[in-house]
């Protein structure tokens, strides 16, 4: 009975867990004391969840209230057969309908797996020990084994994808309310109101809020979330616009055509949400292996029933591990789940970790990923008599109250110049294609050079072999005109995010030597990122669609494939890849879709990732290495020493908690690193 009570003790733990979760949440607000990670469940990765996934946490699926439900009657009915064995007997019968409704829940389970889906599980293993087990008045057995089958649904659970939703929602960061023209009058209305035929008017540092024509004005609009390229597009009268599109400049009255989930960011989603992925219906390698076991140890109690018995058979089935490996390997999921999360890494779903180690090749889209969302200056092209001082120091004041990317690259160059901004007019504002400001008395006209031949202002010759050069190599020009003329251009280039080179380089250093880009941007830029980085392989140009279909073909070849990207452009390619990475701050959909999370908006921890599903691997052995050899032994005792029913009962339970000993090592092994 002693071995029963440290049974109860070892499954107990994970009750008394969740019973102080929000006493530990409340002790760490109130504490300086480094953060701990938690073995079960984590406050670091329940925050993250909660970040990608808002209300994750404040409610339960109808999956989740039932496993918790099962496991409160499945733990409460083996304390009371216990009890009853050992302080009175009377309530061993209060366990009774806890352990025939927890047995007859296992049963369906057997018959589901057998009959429906035409597999051999272990739960058939389970039902023949709880029905055994009551057939002879074993409550506390029947009870310590469905405690053990309801344990391992709710870790199993715990380590699926929590923040998976049944719909993806490319709106989430779509601003609550839209500005729309209503009898000529300017109205703001809730985005949800938004209906066909509506017009739409979207100013600077504005999202576009549906598909659709534009009426009246003109702006430069950044496209890259959808299209991959990093170059604005300057669109007027007639020309079309999509949805979760940005204006950097300018000002636009839009007929909206398409409204809401008729969008095109919408349709990617719809084909998302249409697309079952394979990778959500991954099943736990130890749960696989647990599997393949259950038809050797029919066929060995068919072989040993004529010798030992019915009694025997049940003791070789008994002996079985069941789900003591699932359980103490999904321990150590969710202890490495944790620890990701206190290095800046959000894993959904622990099965992720044993993909990780089969990756041979990675790809990472271009812009966004790579690169800064924010480019910089390159070079500022000046006309004769000027200085490329005069030309930043009259574009950073025109561009002073501008919040786009193109508008903070050059304000943050003027700010590393040391340049004094002088006052701009602010009754001479204007936006188009271009800002028109009036400083120190002078008209000061800041745009593409289209805007300024739409002003009529001249180009010279110099300026339109710059244009030629910079337009071959898809590179942005910001043109600068002091009253009629053109004092100068500068030219733009996508940063490649600090680091990055170096993290490329461990990722070498760790055997991953196949690595692509794939980019909606013209060639020259994605081919000049590929050199920079030592990258040999890339495609540019290349449409959304065309992603996934790429990924496809590399995977045709043998590969798996890791593809890290940012954009709703990448989301198909994301989830057509065996491991999909994106990062904070990227595209809702792209996040939702992805099966990790950069935390730091960095790929600083890209290595870091691939050392865990390396070390993972090996640990995972060890913990199921652990829980396997003692019921082995347990099954060689019942064939060649007859052993009982309590000792085939003992050998498995220390198995078991030799294994959850293992498996809580990456607690202290992988502890926040400083």
């Amino acid at each position: 009975m002693l071995i029963e009570l440290a049974g109860v003790m070892g499954i107990g733990l994970y009750a008394r867990q969740r019973l102080q979760q929000k006493k530990g949440r409340l002790a760490k607000v109130l504490t300086n004391s480094p953060p701990s990670i938690m073995p079960f469940m984590g406050d670091v990765r329940n925050q993250q969840l909660q970040e990608f996934s808002p209300g994750t946490l404040d409610g339960k699926s109808k999956e989740q209230a039932l496993t918790d439900r099962n496991m409160t009657i499945a733990l409460t009915s083996m304390g009371l057969a216990i009890a009853g064995k050992i302080i009175y007997a009377p309530l061993a019968l209060l366990s009774l309908p806890g352990i025939l409704y927890m047995t007859q829940y296992s049963v369906v389970h057997t018959y589901k797996n057998l009959l429906k889906d035409k597999k051999l599980t272990v739960d058939l293993l389970s039902a023949a020990n709880k029905v055994f087990f009551l057939l002879n008045g074993y409550l506390a057995l029947a009870g310590f084994s469905v405690a053990l089958f309801s344990v391992n649904l709710k870790l199993l659970n715990k380590i699926s994808n929590d923040s998976k939703k049944s719909i993806i929602d490319v709106f989430k960061q779509q601003q609550d309310s839209v500005w729309v023209v209503v009898n000529g009058i300017e109205r703001e209305i809730a985005f949800t109101e938004l209906q066909t035929g509506d017009v739409v008017v979207v100013g600077a540092g504005g999202t576009i809020p549906a598909d659709g024509v534009i009426c009246e004005g003109s702006a430069a609009i950044d496209q890259h979330i959808l299209t991959g390229e990093f170059q604005p597009v300057e669109k007027g009268q007639g020309a079309e616009v999509f949805a979760l599109t940005l204006v950097l400049s300018g000002k636009i009255y839009i007929q909206t055509h398409k409204t809401g989930q008729e969008t095109t960011a919408a349709q990617i989603a719809k084909i998302l949400n249409n697309t079952v992925s394979t990778k959500t219906d991954i099943q736990l390698r130890t749960q696989e292996m647990t599997d393949k076991t259950v038809l050797p140890t029919i066929v060995l109690c068919g072989m040993a029933l004529p010798f030992l018995g019915l009694t025997g058979a049940i003791v070789i089935i008994n002996s079985h591990f069941k789900y003591r490996a699932t359980i103490a390997s999904s321990i150590g999921v969710l202890n490495y789940l944790n620890t990701a999360s206190h290095n800046g890494i959000l894993m959904k779903d622990g099965h992720t970790f044993e993909l990780l180690k089969s990756v041979d090749t990675v790809v990472f889209d271009k812009t966004g990923t790579l690169t800064e969302e924010q480019p910089r200056v390159a070079r500022i092209h000046v006309s004769e008599g000027y200085s490329e001082h005069t030309v930043l120091r009259y574009a950073a004041a025109a561009e002073a109250k501008q919040s786009h990317p193109i508008a903070r690259a050059i304000l943050q160059y003027a700010t590393d110049q040391q340049v004094e901004l002088p006052e701009v007019e602010e009754s001479a504002y204007k936006l188009g294609y271009g800002l028109t400001v009036s400083v120190e008395g002078q008209i000061i006209r800041v745009g593409s050079l289209r805007f300024l031949e739409q002003e009529g202002i001249p180009i010279s010759e110099s300026i339109r072999q710059v244009q030629a050069h910079c337009h071959a190599q898809g590179l942005p020009l910001v043109a600068v005109a002091l009253a009629d003329a053109v004092i100068g251009v500068i030219e733009l280039e996508a940063t490649i995010r600090e680091g990055t080179k170096k993290y490329i380089d461990q990722l070498r250093e760790r055997g991953i030597t196949s690595m692509y880009i794939i980019s909606g941007d013209h060639e020259a830029p994605t081919r000049k990122i590929a050199q920079e980085l030592g990258i040999d392989h890339y495609f540019a140009e290349t449409l959304p669609e065309q992603k996934a279909e790429l990924i496809a073909k590399l995977q045709s070849e043998g590969k798996n494939i890791c593809y890290i990207g940012d954009g709703i452009n990448d989301s198909i390619a994301l989830q057509q890849a065996n491991v999909s990475i994106s990062i904070r701050g990227a595209s809702t959909v792209a996040t939702d879709v992805a099966q990790i999370v950069l935390m730091d908006k960095t790929l600083q921890q890209l290595p870091y990732l691939f050392d865990m599903g390396q070390q993972f691997d090996g640990h995972i052995k060890k913990v199921v290495a652990a829980v396997v050899v003692p019921s082995l032994v347990s099954v060689g005792g019942a064939i060649f020493l007859h052993i009982g029913l309590l000792q085939s009962f003992l050998l498995p339970q220390l198995g078991l908690i030799a294994g959850v000993a293992m498996a809580m090592r990456p607690r202290i092994k992988h502890s926040r690193r400083t």
